[in-house]
């Protein structure tokens, strides 16, 4: 087994980013180095996304393009089809890359990034698996240290925050801001009415959850423009050359270019296409627009985007459709002005687009499924509070997450990108806007282990 003899790095956060960090350092980046992965939860791997048990929460995205490595694009098909000839979704995995596996057999994969990966490699005692909460980050003149819940400190060269999304927090009785929580289902009258905020793919899962656990009751689901997730589907490569076309610092233009394009054809199912051709070029176009641009996305393109981009797989759509159709899950557009709790359940007060009048809505439970926490400057975390308190990050000017570099260095309060600390996935959003799914993030996370390579290595050699 070999020692670590080169940087010390912190990983705040073992979800699918901090992971494969991880194997991205030790494998490659700093095969010398040490690596502290902290986690909170129970669970190193897996993160929200990946830990569900349920195994009709499917991945919507193909498992041609979920391998972990850009090198390596058939690394995770390649896994499936070792793992278990004789189940049903390997096989399926080994006929089809077009495949939609359940996201808890990613979840295991990742987990087997941790640990066979890296224990083959012969590099398993350079990587420190620490169950803490980091609560504090502290600058010192020659590297940083990581203050965990039990008091413990840990000196290291370089950190990066994996911190994944912040859930909503729950305050009212009946009323659930985290809809991973088991607790949210739980001992519920499956005759009983449910509410969910949102209409996105979080809501999707929540409604399989209930589905699965025999709820028969109304679901009512909200959001401003009670807008469902599209239908994945065929989508052949598509050329961009019309991008040429269009303003690129124009949201109002790139918005007319596509829709140019899609009706460029009588082929109806032509948008999928038009809108993946956007994906190699989608953090350049959001980088080219100006914070206005930006925010005017925000505000009226956003809820388009999202279920044209992000869409279902089509299993998972069988069932949704189908549950709109018996009436079961009625989508709502409109917003929620008022709850309020008591014994029995929540009545919400729900302003309806177009209607004049709010409506009150009685229900058992209110399940938030409208996203995680973005806004930096309100999250309650005690490391989130210590790096604000202290200057060393500061909150990017959308309020999307904390302000990084293109390099995904943390810029502080000053407008200095730092040398030693990072961020990856979500809480990069601001500068990056697509950094939630699989192909983005491994992207990110190579770049990263990439630039700590280079920025750690140099000095130690210097020093020695």
């Amino acid at each position: 087994m070999t020692t670590a003899t080169g940087p010390r790095i912190a990983i705040i956060g073992a979800g699918f980013s901090g992971s494969l960090l991880a194997v991205q350092l030790l494998k490659r980046a700093l095969p010398n180095g040490a690596v502290y992965l902290i986690e909170k939860n129970a669970q190193f791997g897996g993160g929200l996304a990946y830990s569900t048990g349920n195994a009709r929460h499917l991945l919507n995205v193909r498992a041609s393009r979920m391998s972990a490595f850009v090198d390596e694009p058939d690394h995770f098909l390649n896994w499936l089809r070792r793992r278990d000839n004789n189940s049903p979704v390997h096989a399926a995995a080994a006929k089809s890359a077009a495949t939609f596996v359940p996201r808890q057999l990613y979840g295991a994969y990742i987990q087997d990034l941790l640990g066979n990966e890296i224990w083959q490699s012969g590099r398993g005692r350079n990587l420190h698996l620490v169950p803490d909460e980091a609560t504090a980050i502290e600058q010192r003149p020659d590297g940083l240290t990581i203050e965990v819940g039990t008091g413990r400190r840990y000196d290291v060269d370089g950190a990066v925050l994996a911190v994944g999304n912040f859930p909503n927090d729950t305050g009212t009785k009946h009323y659930y801001g985290n809809p991973w929580d088991a607790r949210a289902t739980a001992d519920l009258d499956p005759q009983a009415a449910v509410l969910l905020i949102g209409t996105g793919l979080t809501m999707v899962d929540s409604v399989i959850s209930l589905l699965d656990g025999g709820h028969r009751g109304r679901i009512h689901a909200v959001s401003r423009r009670g807008l469902l997730p599209r239908r994945h589907g065929e989508a052949p490569a598509h050329g961009s050359a019309w991008l040429s076309d269009a303003d690129l610092g124009s949201v109002t233009d790139l918005l007319r270019a596509v829709r140019r394009e899609v009706r460029a054809t009588d082929d109806e199912t032509v948008w999928r296409s038009v809108v993946d051709a956007l994906r190699p070029y989608t953090q350049q176009l959001w980088q080219g627009l100006s914070p206005e641009e930006r925010r005017r996305f925000l505000r009226h393109l956003r809820p388009w985007w999202d279920v044209h981009r992000h869409r279902m797989a089509p299993a998972v759509a069988d069932i949704i459709e189908r549950t709109v159709q018996s009436g079961q899950l009625s989508l709502l557009a409109g917003r929620v002005q008022q709850m309020n709790s008591n014994d029995q359940g929540i009545e919400v007060t729900l302003s309806r687009r177009g209607m004049e009048s709010p409506e009150q809505l009685r229900v058992a439970r209110v399940i938030d499924c409208s996203g995680p926490q973005c806004d930096y400057a309100t999250i309650s975390s005690p490391l989130v509070r210590s790096l604000l308190d202290q200057g060393i990050a500061r909150p990017d000017p959308l309020r999307l997450g904390l302000d990084v570099t293109l390099d995904s260095a943390v810029i502080d309060r000053d407008g200095n990108g730092s040398q030693r600390l990072y961020a990856l996935g979500p809480v990069t959003r601001g500068i990056f806007w697509e950094i939630t799914s699989v192909p983005d993030i491994r992207e990110q996370c190579w770049k990263v282990a990439s630039q700590l390579g280079l920025r750690l290595t140099v000095p130690q050699m210097a020093r020695a």
